[in-house]
């Protein structure tokens, strides 16, 4: 029989280690809107560019969750949180470098976003579920979700803060880090 102090450390081990993840996944997706102008600015691609580059990395995102929940299955989640990071970290710091669309798009579109999405609900709501207890799930599920709302709510004024102070490279960079 389990001690209920192991099953209570596993729960807010899990629960706050996934919610941690989304903050900075979801956080760094959710506040990339800010960079549109500074990029544009910065590079005169067009603020259509720009703004492509995002739309395509909707798509990246939601597209990459249930690849990323397949390679989960076959080699772990903590292998793709790790290849998931390692994406998210690269797009970010290849992204100031971009002197052309079809970069921008790649490497803010697809790598960012998908890096995002291996680390993103499905990932880390499926690795908690096959750990946690069946009435332990719903309280993870939604303690974990609540990590991208504060994600969005601590990146949006950092980024724009960033921004303002060191530049948008420079922002990107730090994220990137």
């Amino acid at each position: 029989m389990s001690n209920p102090g192991d099953s209570r450390r596993l729960f807010w081990g899990l629960a706050l280690s996934a919610a941690g993840v989304m903050i900075v996944t979801m956080g760094i997706r959710q506040s990339l809107g800010l960079w549109v102008s500074p990029i544009n600015t910065s590079t005169g691609l067009g603020i259509v560019t720009v703004s492509f580059a995002l739309a395509v990395g909707q798509f990246a995102w939601g597209a990459s969750q249930p690849l990323f929940g397949l390679l989960a299955d076959c080699i772990g989640s903590f292998r793709v949180l790790v290849i998931g990071g390692l994406m998210l970290a690269l797009g970010l710091a290849v992204t100031p470098y971009m002197s052309g669309g079809v970069g921008l798009v790649f490497f803010l579109g697809v790598v960012t976003a998908a890096g995002a999405g291996a680390g993103s609900f499905s990932i880390l709501l499926g690795a908690a579920a096959q750990r946690l207890q069946p009435e332990r799930r719903a309280l993870a599920s939604g303690f974990i979700n609540s990590g991208g709302s504060f994600g969005q709510f601590l990146f949006a004024p950092l980024s724009q803060l960033m921004i303002s102070t060191i530049g948008w490279a420079a922002a990107m960079w730090a994220l990137a880090a």
